[in-house]
């Protein structure tokens, strides 16, 4: 289907937004932090994750996420996982699927240092034929590019203890470089740094209070950071809102079913320069555990998952 001139420029402005995300967005960022920083990889039980978010709802061409997210437990001190992110943003499609181990030494009966590593390849592909620019003879959109594959590798750090976590990583520290042969075509993508702290503390013996941070910086890109205030009900039900620097207002819900399983959905409120055309975006996830035995699973009283019931949110 063919682009009209206003869509393109509507497009230009949701390409110059994804620019500054690069590495994929989620509006719940707690469900699958493995995904940017390896040292989650397979922390408890193990677990299947599917997530589906739509940005910017209303424009054609608006950039669509899908994740899939595994996490496996080989040891009390060993992880791993499977990280599978498909993005497409107007002409833009990129895969990316990724390897995650994970390493944790204990410094005390429940603190503990993990390290992680993450290895794969992203697969892009560009079709400037479904623009419709009104010039044929404009050289910036002549070549597509067509399974441009690169490698990855990214790496990470967390400090647990039972009330708080940090945590400091980068899932790519390769540059990306795609050139179809003309200059002003290529396409370069720079390494994204997080950083990333919570603290949980029981209100009451049935609600807990699971507020945290995460900060991205990348060069040549603004700083985006977002503040989440996470509360868990009965170990059943979770909610909470969070609140992304100068782009969005998210609320989020989350409940446990059929024992093993949960599900959940995010709102986003977009208040940067694209909220006044498309205000809303949204996303959907399902979750399967897995449980482990416990002489295969790191026991603790994780300040990111909730080891009483073992789902962990």
């Amino acid at each position: 289907m063919k682009f009209n001139y206003i869509i393109i420029v509507l497009l230009l402005l949701i390409l110059s937004s994804a620019k500054a995300q690069q590495e994929a967005q989620f509006s719940d960022y707690k469900l699958n932090m493995s995904s940017f920083n390896p040292a989650f990889a397979g922390f408890f039980d193990g677990n299947v994750l599917l997530i589906h978010r739509s940005q910017f709802v209303g424009f054609e061409g608006a950039p669509e996420t899908q994740n899939l997210n595994v996490n496996i437990p080989i040891s009390m001190y060993m992880g791993t996982g499977l990280d599978i992110i498909n993005e497409n943003i107007g002409v833009t499609q990129k895969l990316t699927a990724t390897v995650d181990y994970s390493y944790t030494i204990y410094t005390s009966d429940y603190n503990m240092i993990t390290f992680g590593l993450k290895a794969g390849l992203s697969n892009l592909n560009v079709d400037f034929n479904r623009l419709d620019i009104g010039d044929d003879d404009d050289l910036s959109f002549q070549n597509n590019i067509n399974n441009e594959v690169s490698p990855r590798i990214g790496v990470g750090f967390l400090y647990n203890t039972p009330s708080w976590f940090l945590g400091l990583s980068t899932p790519n520290f390769i540059k990306e470089t795609f050139d179809p042969s003309i200059k002003s075509s290529s396409i370069s993508t720079n390494s994204q740094f997080y950083l990333t702290t919570g603290y949980q503390t029981a209100i009451n013996d049935q609600l807990l209070f699971k507020p945290s941070i995460l900060a991205r910086a990348i060069k040549n890109a603004p700083f985006i950071f977002d503040v989440a205030f996470n509360f868990e009900l009965k170990e059943k039900f979770r909610f909470g809102v969070s609140y992304r620097w100068e782009s969005a207002i998210t609320a989020m819900v989350g409940f446990n079913f059929l024992e093993n399983f949960q599900a959940g959905y995010a709102y986003d409120h977009n208040i940067n320069g694209l909220g006044a055309y498309a205000p809303t975006s949204h996303q959907f996830y399902l979750k399967y555990t897995f449980k482990q035995t416990k002489d295969i699973r790191r026991e603790c009283s994780c300040s990111f998952i909730n080891s009483s019931n073992e789902i962990g949110f």
